[in-house]
């Protein structure tokens, strides 16, 4: 019940405003006429009763069990009917034809909006509905027109109404099943394709850290120039599709509503500095100028998401880049301060073809490409741009396009941050040692259920002078932390059977191996599976498909710990 009633406790509490300024043109309309000097009563009795509806359906839709709180609020909406309904009696017993009809008009308009407010929800029409049509029939009869030849067919009437009305509700509560039903359809649909793409994302990143930690390792040791391009064009493959992959999983947690954002304090300026000069060599390999401007009023210190603005900078300079064959690419920086908030905006501007109006509408569409000559030529998914607007306003900003006059297109991102502090960066380690390697020959475990992950984690370990127990599964891993003590272990997060979070937690309560680090090696790395791990008792995380020097960092943690 609680469950069928809860779209008219939003919809009710929706048209409080509305049923507020009914009564206040009520009263403003007539009470300044000395017969109706009841209205005044009348509307501060209905204004406490809409007050103590408004609390009980604030609390029906906050509790954790709204069906207890459910019978107050059907009765104040039926208070709410009588006390409202009941004006009509002496609006009608004016006795001008005017006036009846004005009292027939007021319960017709309060039946509609109980209508639209019941949202399909049978127990709120008829808690609502009632009252009202009670004092429809009951008008002539309480006026002294009981014996007026004609109340038999204004009675027949108003029976004609209620089978009208029914007929209408009955029709209002099959198109609202109907609508309800297809979202949660839309709903389902959405979470299995969002699980679908993490599931496909996860296993494609497995087999990409082995090509892209084998093309590394082969480019790093190759002699040969043509051996060494060949790596570097693997390299470079497997990189695209690592975008490929960050860009779908991305849009599939946007569009499931689990993309979230952080606010840490960084530095605009040498952000926007590392963006432009990541993106240089692009530009100089295509014969192209790329040059930052502004940001002199910039604030040391900004508050925000540091990886978001990265992510959607290098979007708008990947496409700047890509679509312009001559000329330049400009990153215009400006601010403006209101109080102790700013307003950061970025402009990309290009010398390219530009956008025609139909693109400019189309651009921010995902999986589209302005046309399939765009795609053949330039490739990528479509996604790009429709990410980085839906970020943009996740952190409370926008994205927008435009083409002016003579060529070329902008993108102008508009983003509300707050003034930071500074940051006390940690003094870098001394790197000479990492590079070689680990010294005492330390013992590591790795626990993944995929033979390539074994392999290739053995592989780079051995090479940094650790010494390695495999496992391919919770279980397994168990049972070697059993035998021997380990000073790390390396932990697939998603495996079947027993998982990495399980694994972790059973490690932790007894054993030789109960305080050794624990490293999670998972290719989601969001702050809510960051925080499982965390819970889990796991003490770091590498993302796949991973990086030697993030691996190598995460290692150096964990042993210097130990």
């Amino acid at each position: 019940m609680a469950e069928a009633y809860r779209p008219a406790a939003l919809s009710r509490r929706r048209q409080i405003p509305l049923r507020l300024f009914v009564t206040l043109v009520v009263c403003a309309a007539m009470a300044w006429r000395p017969t109706f000097g009841f209205l005044i009563p009348w509307a501060a009795a209905y204004v406490v009763v809409q007050i103590a509806e408004h609390q009980a359906l604030e609390r029906f839709l906050k509790s954790a069990r709204p069906g207890r709180i459910l019978p107050f609020n059907l009765a104040c909406d039926t208070a709410m009917a009588v006390i409202f309904g009941w004006v009509a009696i002496p609006i009608w017993q004016v006795g001008s034809p005017a006036a009846s009809a004005g009292a027939v008009l007021l319960l017709a308009g309060s039946i509609l909006t109980a209508l639209m407010g019941a949202e399909g929800c049978l127990m709120a029409f008829l808690f609502c509905v009632t009252p009202h049509m009670g004092y429809l029939v009951a008008l002539p009869l309480v006026s002294g027109a009981a014996y007026d030849p004609l109340t038999p067919y204004y009675l027949i009437g108003c029976l004609l109404v209620a089978l009208v009305l029914g007929l209408v509700f009955d029709w209002s509560r099959r198109a609202f099943l109907a609508e309800r039903t297809a979202r949660r359809l839309a709903e389902a649909h959405t979470a299995a394709k969002s699980a679908f793409v993490a599931m496909v994302s996860h296993e494609l990143r497995t087999p990409l850290s082995a090509i892209l930690n084998g093309a590394d390792a082969l480019s790093r040791s190759a002699t040969d120039p043509v051996a060494r391009d060949r790596a570097g064009l693997i390299a470079d493959a497997g990189a695209m599709m690592r975008t490929l992959l960050n860009d779908l999983l991305d849009f599939s947690k946007i569009e499931a509503g689990r993309m979230s954002v952080e606010v840490l304090d960084f530095d605009p300026r040498a952000l926007i500095d590392d963006t432009v000069r990541l993106w240089r060599g692009n530009a100089q390999a295509k014969g192209l100028e790329l040059v930052a401007v502004g940001g002199e009023g910039l604030p040391p210190w900004m508050k925000g998401d540091p990886v978001r603005i990265r992510q959607i900078l290098n979007n708008l300079l990947s496409n700047a880049i890509k679509f312009t064959a001559q000329g330049r690419v400009e990153l215009a920086v400006g601010s403006e301060q209101r109080g102790a908030a700013w307003t950061l905006v970025a402009a990309v501007s290009d010398t390219g073809p530009g956008l025609t109006h139909e693109q400019l509408e189309r651009v921010f569409t995902a999986y589209d490409q302005l046309g399939a000559e765009t795609s053949r030529t330039f490739g990528g998914t479509g996604l790009g741009l429709s990410i980085s607007r839906d970020l943009a306003r996740l952190m409370g900003g926008d994205l927008r396009a435009e083409s002016p006059g003579g060529g070329g297109a902008r993108f102008v991102l508009t983003l509300p941050l707050a003034a930071g502090v500074p940051v006390v960066e940690p003094e870098p380690a001394a790197r000479d040692q990492e590079a070689v390697g680990f010294d005492q020959s330390p013992l590591a475990l790795v626990v993944d259920d995929h033979e390539v992950n074994r392999r290739l984690l053995d592989q780079i370990l051995r090479a940094l002078g650790l010494r390695v127990e495999l496992a391919a599964d919770g279980e397994a891993a168990l049972a070697l932390a059993i035998e021997r003590r380990f000073d790390v272990i390396l932990m697939d997060v998603n495996m079947p059977g027993l998982d990495g979070l399980d694994a972790t937690r059973r490690l932790r309560l007894e054993g030789a191996n109960r305080a050794t680090p624990v490293i999670a090696v998972t290719a989601g790395v969001t702050q809510a599976e960051q925080a499982a791990c965390r819970a889990a008792g796991m003490d770091g995380w590498v993302e796949k498909p991973f990086q030697i020097d993030a691996l190598r960092e995460a290692l150096g943690r964990a042993l210097e710990t130990e």
